[in-house]
């Protein structure tokens, strides 16, 4: 019966991501559904879904989703959430960077200044997804390692520890990342 349920849900959400606005509608529960599971389902259907429908999209509907999920992702206060959006902006900077053949610029710049921003929770979120980034994107970053060597060194002081940990994160993930591009 469980598997039954699975697979009609499965099918019912085919049927739905073929509905043109889908992903606004998964962008809108992220941000706004009653309960924070439902929100972070949302969040979590949109990170798998926008690899599938990315090249489907119209140039504007490619411009709506970036800005949306940005918002979305700089004002989400709940971690689980926020961790979810994150995986939707790396599946959606991998998208990018595999269709159009660019960086997500203003992502980067999202992280930047959330990096500098007061919240905890925020600057580990934002060092989490800039390690998904880096292994993700590897060298099409490269333009941005002095900027990235900069920023880290400035996290490894954070007054949180979290925070701290995430940035380590990021170094591991780098180092790696650099290893297995001169192997």
């Amino acid at each position: 019966a469980d598997n039954a349920a699975r697979v009609q849900a499965e099918a019912q959400l085919e049927q739905w991501s073929q509905h043109r606005g889908f992903l606004r509608v998964l962008m809108q529960r992220s941000h706004m559904a009653p309960t924070p599971a439902s929100r972070q389902l949302a969040a979590t259907v949109l990170s798998w879904r926008i690899p599938r429908l990315w090249p489907n999209l119209s140039d504007d509907d490619r411009l709506h989703v970036r800005s949306s999920l940005l918002d979305c992702f700089a004002n989400c206060t709940e971690a689980p959430v926020l961790r979810q959006l994150g995986e939707a902006c790396n599946a959606t900077a991998q998208s990018i960077a595999i269709r159009q053949d660019q960086l997500w610029e203003d992502l980067l710049q999202l992280i930047a200044s959330q990096l500098m921003g007061p919240s905890a929770l925020h600057r580990r979120v934002v060092l989490e997804l800039l390690a998904a980034l880096v292994d993700s994107l590897g060298a099409r970053l490269q333009q941005h390692y002095a900027e990235l060597g900069r920023t880290l060194a400035a996290a490894l002081q954070d007054s949180e520890d979290s925070v701290r940990i995430a940035a380590l994160g990021v170094v591991a993930t780098a180092v790696s990342s650099w290893c297995l591009a001169e192997a």
